[in-house]
Protein backbone atom coordinates (compact mmCIF):
# COMPACT_ATOMS: atom_id res chain seq x y z
CA UNK A 1 0.00 0.00 0.00
CA UNK A 2 1.27 3.46 -0.94
CA UNK A 3 0.58 6.17 1.66
CA UNK A 4 0.28 9.25 -0.58
CA UNK A 5 0.02 9.52 -4.34
CA UNK A 6 -0.72 12.26 -6.82
CA UNK A 7 -1.84 10.83 -10.15
CA UNK A 8 -2.70 12.33 -13.52
CA UNK A 9 -6.27 11.65 -14.73
CA UNK A 10 -8.48 12.51 -17.67
CA UNK A 11 -12.19 13.05 -17.08
CA UNK A 12 -14.31 11.17 -19.61
CA UNK A 13 -17.15 13.67 -19.20
CA UNK A 14 -15.33 16.93 -20.00
CA UNK A 15 -11.99 15.55 -21.34
CA UNK A 16 -9.93 17.73 -18.94
CA UNK A 17 -6.68 16.35 -17.57
CA UNK A 18 -5.63 17.07 -14.00
CA UNK A 19 -3.47 15.89 -11.12
CA UNK A 20 -5.20 14.66 -7.98
CA UNK A 21 -4.02 13.45 -4.58
CA UNK A 22 -5.70 10.04 -4.32
CA UNK A 23 -4.22 9.34 -0.86
CA UNK A 24 -3.45 5.73 -0.12
CA UNK A 25 -3.44 3.29 -3.05
CA UNK A 26 -4.16 -0.38 -2.56
CA UNK A 27 -3.00 -2.65 -5.36
CA UNK A 28 -5.02 -5.72 -6.25
CA UNK A 29 -7.16 -6.87 -9.16
CA UNK A 30 -8.41 -3.29 -9.25
CA UNK A 31 -6.73 -0.14 -7.91
CA UNK A 32 -8.35 1.27 -4.81
CA UNK A 33 -7.92 4.90 -3.75
CA UNK A 34 -8.45 6.37 -0.29
CA UNK A 35 -9.82 9.71 -1.53
CA UNK A 36 -12.80 10.38 -3.76
CA UNK A 37 -11.67 12.12 -6.92
CA UNK A 38 -12.76 15.59 -8.00
CA UNK A 39 -12.46 16.77 -11.61
CA UNK A 40 -11.38 20.41 -11.90
CA UNK A 41 -14.45 21.12 -14.04
CA UNK A 42 -17.11 18.52 -13.14
CA UNK A 43 -16.51 18.19 -9.40
CA UNK A 44 -16.92 14.80 -7.72
CA UNK A 45 -16.68 11.99 -10.28
CA UNK A 46 -16.98 8.23 -10.12
CA UNK A 47 -13.96 6.10 -10.97
CA UNK A 48 -15.75 4.87 -14.13
CA UNK A 49 -15.81 8.48 -15.39
CA UNK A 50 -12.01 8.71 -15.26
CA UNK A 51 -9.06 7.27 -17.06
CA UNK A 52 -5.41 7.39 -16.16
CA UNK A 53 -3.41 9.37 -18.68
CA UNK A 54 -0.19 7.93 -20.06
CA UNK A 55 1.61 9.90 -17.36
CA UNK A 56 -0.81 8.54 -14.73
CA UNK A 57 -0.16 4.98 -15.87
CA UNK A 58 3.58 5.57 -15.56
CA UNK A 59 3.07 7.03 -12.07
CA UNK A 60 1.06 3.99 -10.96
CA UNK A 61 3.69 1.61 -12.37
CA UNK A 62 6.48 3.41 -10.50
CA UNK A 63 4.46 3.38 -7.26
CA UNK A 64 3.70 -0.32 -7.67
CA UNK A 65 7.38 -1.22 -8.07
CA UNK A 66 8.23 0.94 -5.03
CA UNK A 67 5.63 -0.95 -3.00
CA UNK A 68 7.08 -4.40 -3.74
CA UNK A 69 10.68 -3.54 -2.84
Amino acid sequence: MIELAILNFKCKKCRKTFDFNVGKITFGNKLSFENRIFCIKCGLVEIDDLELTELGQTQVTELYFESIK
